[in-house]
């Protein structure tokens, strides 16, 4: 628990001190970089030294099974985050084309110094309405002379060591396994089919350790700092024993916004829920909310630029259904939400206030999500129904295998575990690379934008993987996944961008309008087959004739 409290510590604490120096110096520099990065070592000591001292406990076979597939599955995910093959750099995982570009561009774009708290540089003109906490420390690590792509495999490979560390804490090899591979029933299919592939790829219900794990990257600050806490209150509330300081509770449980608002909301109903059921709790319960209530306000004030962006909360009793009829959702999803009522059940005969408290959070918010959007896009519906499944896991183990024979023991976690690990195999594997850039692409367009100011705004044919974005560069509007899914209302800027980029009489003027300080256009959109980069300023004044620009 030291190791992991340290090193949740140390990412809350150098994520907000780089927060608040962006804030006060009017953005990042590489002169506060270090600062921020000592005082989050320095606060990750404190918290470890008023730790208790764990008991010592003996690892059995399985234990050293899973943390084994847990490091070999890590080092493949993270080390191929991103790598180069000829003069393409490539993702693994399919799932990570749209993510990553987006996540470089805001790493790329905090580092460059613009003024805190950004304008986001998808939609030019609004803020950011994004939880950039795990993308603020690999930008600092950027101004840190660090290469982009090692301070990916680092943070990466850290923070899979940590949610290794918290699942361990919070329910064991079997936490463990729930992550990696849980899934539904319908990885069987192998059996008739005989081919490896990810058959979860097109379900809901996805591998969640390569759909949510490796490509929301909120969630490896996320999953470890929100298990930790729920093993410190199940410590502390239920069985009598403090086993983290409530300084740290109130830190991490505090900045989670800053990360990850979905898992904030999750931790905020579990301690709503023990307040209820448990009445010695609640005196600590009220108090921490109390002390994180300002400045969790604040962080999701910052994240959802003033409360303006759309929550996306809707009735959407359907939303299960749209890749399929309901007997494919009843393969994609399996016996776990069974199993899930079943542990509830036998937790109230057992009259297990804990039981009761976790399973039945976990059951209400996963029910509630299968006919309730909480974001524009459906499906991130699944990073609150994690939070379910993962806390349902050693509840599971409690109440439904530890009291059934060997072999019913090993069916059930058959029924559990055989489709996610089938899909977890074949999404690693060989096979496997997606090209999200060009290596020659991005060369020409750095040199290209060298004398370009940072804060410039860019008018281009949006796309997800643009250069601009992937350099870091800001663009009046870019890829609409991207703006649908953060909830902005882009479609009338969009469609006049679309038509002023076709070059009308007047365009220079139109662009500026809008707000764009230059205009961009890649080789392939050029007749030329150069790259384009036009001050538009300096165009629709006439004191230049827009030429290709290589320079």
């Amino acid at each position: 628990m030291k190791t992991l409290t340290a090193g949740v510590t140390f990412l809350a604490l150098t994520v907000v001190c780089a927060t608040l120096a962006g804030i006060a110096l009017g953005g990042l520099t590489t002169i506060s970089a270090l600062p921020c990065i000592i005082l989050g070592c320095t606060g990750a000591i404190f918290a470890a030294r008023n730790v208790p001292k764990p008991t010592k406990c003996k690892l059995g076979v399985w234990d050293w099974v899973m943390a084994i597939v847990f490091t070999l599955v890590s080092l493949r995910a993270f080390l191929w985050i991103l790598y180069p093959a000829g003069d393409e750099w490539l993702v693994l995982s399919p799932n990570n084309l749209g993510d990553l570009s987006l996540h470089i561009t805001f790493i790329r774009y905090m580092a460059s110094g613009v003024p805190f708290w950004p304008e986001s540089p998808i939609f030019a003109g609004t803020p950011l309405v994004y939880p950039p906490g795990v993308d603020l420390l690999n930008s600092l690590l950027v101004l840190l002379s660090m290469d982009l792509r090692v301070g990916l495999i680092l943070v990466g490979l850290g923070t899979s060591a940590l949610t290794f560390l918290a699942l361990r804490q919070w329910g064991g090899s079997f936490a463990v396994a729930a992550l990696l591979f849980g899934g539904g029933v319908i990885g069987f299919d192998i059996l008739r089919a005989g081919a490896l592939i990810d058959y979860q790829a097109d379900g809901i219900w996805k591998n969640a350790f390569l759909a949510l794990f490796v490509t929301q990257r909120g969630l490896l600050y996320a999953l470890p700092a929100g298990l930790l806490l729920l093993s410190a209150w199940r410590d502390e509330f239920f069985e009598g024993k403090k086993t983290l300081p409530h300084a740290v509770q109130w830190l991490v449980y505090a900045t989670m916004p800053l990360f990850h608002v979905h898992s904030f909301l999750f931790l905020s109903v579990v301690l709503a829920a023990i307040f209820v059921c448990e009445p010695r709790a609640r005196k600590a319960a009220v108090t921490l909310v109390g002390l994180a209530f300002i400045p969790a306000t604040l962080l999701v004030f910052l994240v959802t630029g003033g409360f303006s962006a759309a929550s996306g909360i809707r009735w959407v009793p359907d939303w299960m259904l749209e890749t399929g009829n309901w007997v494919a959702l009843l393969k994609d999803i399996g016996v776990a939400p069974v199993l899930g009522l079943i542990a509830l059940g036998l937790a109230f005969r057992h009259k297990d206030r804990e039981g009761i408290t976790f399973l039945g959070v976990a059951v209400v918010v996963f029910a509630i999500c299968c006919v309730v959007a909480f974001s524009q896009w459906p499906w991130d519906n699944t990073k609150l129904m994690l939070w379910s499944w993962l806390v349902c896991a050693p509840y599971l183990c409690r109440f439904i295998l530890r009291p059934l024979p060997s072999p019913a023991q090993c069916a059930i976690c058959v029924l559990l575990f055989f489709t996610g690990a089938v899909s977890l195999v074949a999404g690693l594997d060989g096979r496997h690379g997606y090209a999200i850039a060009k290596r020659s692409e991005l060369a020409a367009w750095e040199v290209a934008l060298r004398d370009v100011p940072a804060d410039a705004t860019f008018a281009a044919i949006p796309t997800f993987n643009h250069p601009l974005l992937l350099l870091g560069h800001k663009m009046l509007c870019g890829y609409d996944g991207h703006l649908y899914s953060h909830g902005i209302k882009y479609q009338d800027r969009y469609q006049r961008l679309q038509r002023l980029m076709q070059k009308p009489p007047g365009w220079e003027k139109g662009l500026l309008q809008l707000g764009a300080t230059h205009a961009a256009f890649r080789a392939n959109e050029n007749p030329t087959g150069e790259l384009q980069i036009i001050d538009l300023k300096a165009a629709s004044a006439g004191e230049i004739t827009p030429s290709p620009s290589n320079q």
